[in-house]
């Protein structure tokens, strides 16, 4: 059998990158304005288009990540977004990612295949990474919570929890008010990361460092991004960020205030976020990950039950596959890892 010619281009900036224009439903992480988000970071971004016989059947960008002694590995967050899944293709992309793995003096290449590839096929030419490397605070989660848009306003009501539908009205009830903002977006960053702070300490569950949102804030005039901003009179008791892709509105951080709980802003909160995506023709609201294993995912049970009974239902990933280029160091790597789950 005849082998079809696959050829990479590497995208230069400026150059348009729509992985989009391939699959339906492709995750914001492979849209340009993440990768750049990275950049400001000082991470190094790379983006590639990849032809099978002069017709575009993938869209692929990676990312630098550091590690100790001066090593890094590369990570394609919920990529390569792919149209083919030929053996061909699988092979030269495999050879292609060693070769920019040198390159950029990387010990392994993490992929993350949007859509979701069976591992029977991704292990024939792959190496599955092992579940205690799953959980970093760069690595995309496995399962995340989706709920469609096709419904009207009351629908959806009705399909949720009663409970969160009762929080909802409830919120209004108790006086909270809830703004969504779609520009000057740094003005709330301040507050933002108070309750993100907050959030997280409450939850028992880590996050970035506060340059990393702020950097994000800062460019999100680049994308189509909006905040939902829940109120008590003056004071701010919950902002939930959502960033918008394609069809998918994405609900990416949000925190809230330990004040006034009782008056459940967050509910609300989540409620305009949704009422907003369906008014920019969203077909999907995505919660976000979920957790399926409290061993992989620590902290995230209560936010998991929370997404959950706002309705909707679970969007399974790829598992991790590595292209390994430096056996030592990648079994050290591995190695680390497993002790942090430990201890």
């Amino acid at each position: 059998m005849l082998m079809k010619k696959i050829e990479f281009r590497e995208i230069g900036s400026g150059e348009e990158f729509d992985p989009n224009s391939i699959c339906d439903n492709v995750p914001f992480t492979q849209a340009s304005f993440y990768g750049d988000w990275q950049k400001e970071l000082g991470r190094a971004v790379k983006r590639f288009l990849v032809y099978s016989d002069g017709e575009i059947v993938a869209y692929f960008q990676l990312i630098k990540y550091p590690l100790l002694f001066g090593k890094s590995y590369l990570y394609i967050p919920y990529g390569p977004v792919v149209r083919s899944v030929a053996r061909d293709f699988f092979v030269a992309l495999k050879q292609k990612l060693k070769r920019i793995a040198k390159i950029e003096k990387a010990i392994f290449v993490r992929l993350d295949f949007t859509p979701s590839i069976s591992s029977d096929v991704l292990s024939r030419l792959f190496t599955g990474a092992p579940l205690y490397t799953y959980h970093s605070a760069y690595f995309q989660p496995r399962v995340e919570w989706f709920l469609g848009l096709e419904k009207n306003e009351n629908d959806l009501l009705m399909a949720m929890h009663e409970k969160t539908r009762y929080s909802i009205r409830l919120a209004k009830r108790k006086g909270i008010m809830v703004e969504i903002i779609t520009g000057d977006f740094v003005r709330y960053f301040d507050i933002f990361y108070e309750l993100m702070s907050e959030t997280a300490k409450r939850n028992g569950f880590s996050i970035h460092q506060k340059n990393y949102y702020k950097n994000i804030f800062q460019n999100l005039y680049k994308t189509k991004s909006y905040l939902s901003v829940a109120k008590y009179g003056q004071k701010v008791l919950a902002i939930d960020l959502v960033v918008v892709f394609g069809k998918i509105a994405n609900y990416v951080f949000g925190g809230s205030s330990s004040e006034e709980r009782n008056r459940v802003p967050t509910y609300l909160a989540q409620w305009e976020a949704i009422c907003h995506a369906k008014k920019l023709n969203c077909d999907f609201y995505n919660f976000g990950g979920i957790s399926i294993n409290d061993k992989i995912y620590i902290g995230w049970k209560g936010l998991t039950i929370f997404k959950k009974k706002f309705g909707g239902k679970e969007i399974t990933h790829s598992d991790f596959f590595d292209v390994i280029v430096n056996q030592f160091w990648y079994r050290l790597y591995n190695f680390r890892k497993q002790l942090q789950k430990i201890f």
